[in-house]
Parts: C-alpha cells; structure tokens; sequence
C-alpha cells in the first residue's frame, strides 16, 4: 500500500565509521564521532557542511529508548541551546552499547547537555581514547516522507534523502552484499544506503535509505529494482 505521505517513528541502521572527539567537550562523558556521515557519498556537496557530524554519548547501560526520549523532550523545554537528540544503539569493543545521538550542537556545548541528562538519571562511560573504528549504528528516529514515485519518498524535511519501499527486512550482511553489487553495475555509484523501518496502520514497512543529492527519479527507480530483483533470490 502507497501513501501520498507518511509521518512515523522508526528505525534507520547504518555502518559509520567512529573516534573518540578530539575537541575540547567541557565533559568527562565517553563523547564519540562520526567521521564519514554519508561514507558512500561522493558527490560536489559535502553533506556534513550542511548537517553537523553527529556526536554519541555513550551510556553506561543500554537504556529503554522510551526513557531517552523522554529525558531529551523535558531537557528541551528549558536547555539554552537548540539540539537534535534520538536514542541510538552501537558497537563498542566488539560488544553492545547504548548511546545518545546528538547533532546541530556545538562541542563546546556538550559537557552542559550530559549535565543535563545526569539530571534525568542518564549515566555515561567515562571518557578514553577510542582510535577509528566502523560500527553499525541503529538510531530510533522521527520520519516525515512524501510520495514521490513509484514505491520511492522523499524526506519533507531533508533535500537528497530518499527512501526505496522493499517487501522485506534485510539482514545487514545481505543488504551490504546487494548494495556493492549495485554499485559495481551502475555507471553513477555516488549515493549513501542505509537501512530504515517505519510504520503504518498495517504494521512495519521496510526501506533502503538513500542519500544523493544529484538524484533523480530514473536513478532511483534503476536502483530500486536492482534491490528488487536481488531480494527474488535470496
């Protein structure tokens, strides 16, 4: 079922790679940064001129989702700073971590926030030097799409960010496998795919994310169909 437009919670899982800030945070919370936000991007715009990198707190336990999002609605209603916040899930040492996803906040500014979410019973790692390394990263967002072809939306809020209906959920490895035989076959292999589930009245709904802002509808029409034609096999 095709939606003229759809608005959900839901779940993107990409691979970044991730370091340890080197900035100066006014903290002594375990701070990590995304290094290459868009790492299967290539195009004339640098996609994190316009969006900051996005910064991790990482936390002590792996909290319920619920209770990060509550504690970042009520620190919004009085912190000085504007900041995007959305519970994040990560891999650190080889095992599970939970995290805090922050952006649009300076690095400056972050030893306040995780003040703040001490407050709110939000405990963190300490921080360590943590050298490059990749994760694959889930973080619990807010999506807001329209339709804009054939089984293809467009994100209202994001320009270049678009997301591929498929029938069913990939497991990773196999979405990594299709996507580097896709990018090997087409002539402009310059976009970032991640993964996303959103929901609707009949339950879950999968995606392939992509992320190019040179795009246009025969380009990811093309790219659809080639997952298309790669799920019939699996």
């Amino acid at each position: 079922m095709e939606h003229q437009s759809l608005s959900s919670i839901g779940i993107i899982s990409k691979k970044e790679n991730l370091a340890s800030v080197e900035h100066n945070t006014n903290s002594s919370a375990l701070v990590l940064e995304s290094l290459f936000p868009f790492p299967g991007y290539n195009g004339t715009t640098v996609p994190d001129r316009t969006d900051p990198r996005a910064l991790f707190l990482v936390t002590k336990a792996v909290y319920n989702d619920d209770k990060i999002i509550r504690a970042i609605k009520h620190i919004k209603v009085d912190f000085p700073y504007h900041f995007d916040g959305a519970p994040g899930h990560i891999t650190l040492f080889n095992e599970p971590a939970g995290s805090i996803r922050i952006k649009h906040l300076s690095y400056e500014q972050v030893g306040e926030l995780v003040e703040a979410f001490e407050k709110q019973g939000i405990d963190f790692m300490r921080e360590r030097k943590i050298a490059e390394y990749s994760s694959i990263i889930h973080i619990t967002k807010y999506f807001e799409i329209s339709h804009a072809d054939s089984g293809i939306y467009a994100d209202k809020n994001w320009k270049g960010m678009y997301y591929l209906e498929i029938p069913v959920k990939l497991k990773w490895n196999t979405f990594e496998k299709i996507t580097m035989d896709i990018k090997h076959n087409v002539e402009d292999n310059s976009f970032d795919a991640a993964l996303t589930t959103m929901y609707d009245e009949t339950g879950i709904i999968d995606f392939v994310r992509i992320y190019d802002e040179q795009s246009n509808d025969q380009k990811l029409q093309f790219i659809r169909n080639k997952y298309l034609e790669a799920i019939k096999y699996i």
